[in-house]
């Protein structure tokens, strides 16, 4: 079982019982790794682990499937994007296309300040590649996961508003911080994974774990790696 399958098993029961009468098969929601700035080399990093924690609270939301982080970056490196930093309109197509979605969340990361973020997102339903919902959200360099939150929980409003799913949205975590520094290290050892380089991956996650012990994602991908 993968750690996404596991955290899925989390989510809510209403919603998958309610899917499971008639056989009626849920949307697909692909998470697109957002567009950032070269020049932003921490942002850079971060961007994989942010994919990566939208993509299990979206799970979390119950009535749509999310494709999971690997198959974005397979169908990537079979387009050969895997150094892509900004995703034009067609390439965002080709990716949601290649792993069967039905919407797809793009974005962009921006640093306003030295010590703040701004999440900038969209939800593009593929069929026609229309703009169904956009959010945004601020977030500090000490704190990322309450904005990160609360752009989670805009989308899942919006993507319910517009499609008339029953969607719920994921509750906040509390007393849970995550820095900047430690959510962009938790994205290097995603690359490493990425790139076979097991070794490697440990060594950022048994930091990051070190650094930030309840932060549960990296303590499950360390699990995974251990066995």
């Amino acid at each position: 079982m993968t750690r996404l399958a596991f955290l899925a098993g989390l989510a809510l029961a209403t919603s998958a019982a309610a899917q499971s009468d008639a056989g009626v098969s849920k949307p697909v929601i692909a998470v697109l790794y957002f567009d950032v700035d070269d020049k932003l080399g921490d942002l850079t990093m971060f961007r994989k682990g942010l994919a990566e924690m939208l993509i299990t609270d979206l799970v979390s939301a119950g009535d749509i499937d999310v494709v999971e982080r690997a198959r974005i970056e397979d169908a990537m490196k079979e387009l050969k994007l895997q150094s892509t930093k900004n995703f034009d309109q067609k390439t965002a197509v080709q990716v949601g296309g290649m792993v069967g979605a039905h919407y797809q969340v793009a974005g962009t990361i921006l640093r306003p300040s030295k010590n703040t973020l701004l999440l900038e997102s969209k939800i593009y339903r593929l069929l026609d590649m229309k703009v169904v919902v956009t959010a945004r959200a601020k977030i500090t360099s000490d704190d990322i996961l309450e904005g990160e939150q609360q752009l989670v929980a805009k989308l899942v409003a919006g993507l319910a508003d517009t499609s008339k799913l029953a969607l719920a949205v994921p509750p906040a975590k509390k007393s849970v911080k995550l820095k900047l520094d430690t959510a962009a290290k938790y994205g290097e050892s995603l690359e490493a994974r990425d790139a076979k380089d097991t070794a490697k991956a440990k060594t950022l996650l048994d930091q990051v774990v070190k650094e930030q012990p309840d932060f549960i994602l990296a303590r499950l991908d360390l699990a995974a790696l251990a066995k």
